[in-house]
């Protein structure tokens, strides 16, 4: 059985499932070879607009399985397993190739994300609760160190530096209504409601432009880093000449004048 699922019931939205619910879907190199593999499925996928990661059973990740690491792939043995990685970098590139799929990745947290489990809804683009779900930055109660897999990047542009060095250095967990309020999740849901509100999500974005998404996701994650105002608007104009001498753009944007007119922008 794999231990993570690539489920498409619709075209243009693919969900990605963490399938080791008996160890709350914890991370092992088998369990990082496969998502890593997913990931590149679907980034293939030109039909693909919308990714929700989600976790089997009672939880989304509990961070690393420290009972059982699985196999880590030789070197060549995985195609992200490349000359010079480690077990560690292995492990860490998949907040980096989530950040890099093309696609929006929705992360619907159900029950506990934990160590790199909170790290993998981090490096997603969006982050949707159930009631139930909780979260905690839980490198530092191994005794290393508070910073892995993309942690010390992602949450302080999240929420900012000093509440997310609180999180880091303390360890604690937070419930799915402080994440809420401190900005870690933009929306909660019941939790026998989490999977139909994902998917509701999943569609209104999936309702527009491919291109549109893609470049909007390229566009928001480089000028988080932008250097200055102008380098910002600089790539947003560029990115917003393109967009609009694309065909699928173009036809867009002509169904939409037809339908709200010119007066009519709601």
């Amino acid at each position: 059985m794999p231990i993570v699922e690539l489920e498409r019931d619709e075209p243009s939205i693919a969900r990605i499932v963490l399938n080791r619910p008996d160890r709350l879907n914890a991370i092992n190199f088998d369990l990082v070879g496969e998502l890593h593999d997913a990931l590149d499925a679907v980034a293939l996928d030109d039909t693909c607009k919308v990714v929700v990661l989600t976790g089997r059973g009672r939880g989304f990740c509990s961070g690393l399985d420290l009972k059982d690491w699985g196999g880590l792939p030789d070197v060549g043995g995985h195609s992200h397993r490349r000359a010079g990685s480690t077990g560690q970098s292995y492990m860490s590139s998949l907040t980096s190739h989530l950040r890099d799929t093309p696609q929006i990745v929705i992360a619907a947290v159900n029950g506990l994300a934990f160590g790199g489990g909170f790290a993998l809804s981090l490096a997603c683009d969006l982050r949707i609760a159930a009631e139930s779900a909780s979260f905690c930055a839980a490198f530092i109660r191994t005794g290393l160190t508070g910073t892995d897999i993309g942690i010390s990047y992602f949450l302080p542009r999240l929420i900012g530096a000093a509440r997310a060095f609180d999180l880091m250095v303390t360890g604690r967990t937070v419930d799915a209504s402080e994440a809420a309020g401190m900005g870690i999740v933009s929306r909660m849901f019941a939790d026998d409601e989490l999977v139909d509100g994902s998917m509701e999500l999943a569609r209104t974005i999936a309702s527009y432009t491919a291109t549109g998404l893609r470049m909007t996701k390229e566009v928001m994650w480089a000028n988080l880093d932008a250097s200055s105002l102008d380098a910002c608007l600089a790539l947003e104009n560029r990115n917003q000449d393109l967009a609009g001498r694309t065909e699928e753009v173009q036809a867009y944007m002509r169904a939409y004048r037809t339908r709200f007119g010119p007066g009519d922008r709601t």
